[in-house]
């Protein structure tokens, strides 16, 4: 299961990629926050595990692109 599935089984959507970035801009959540958002709390080993990436490092100065890169790992739960 990607993050991005994993968000959508949440909140019961069904929202892409573009829609979810789009929420965090608007919302102005950085994915290092995501879990601080009470239904995504229980995202924080998957958010810990993507800061440690190497996606992480290479775009970590843009927002917009670590959104991406986060959807599409994997997710890591307990």
């Amino acid at each position: 299961m990607t993050n991005l599935e994993k968000m959508n089984e949440l909140v019961g959507s069904n929202a892409n990629k573009d829609q979810i970035i789009r929420w965090a801009y608007m919302n102005r959540i950085h994915v290092v926050e995501l879990p601080l958002e009470e239904e995504f709390e229980c995202m924080q080993q998957s958010v810990d595990t993507f800061c440690e990436s190497e996606d992480f490092q290479n775009y970590i100065d843009d927002e917009f692109k670590l959104w991406e890169k986060f959807l599409e790992a994997k997710y890591v739960g307990n």
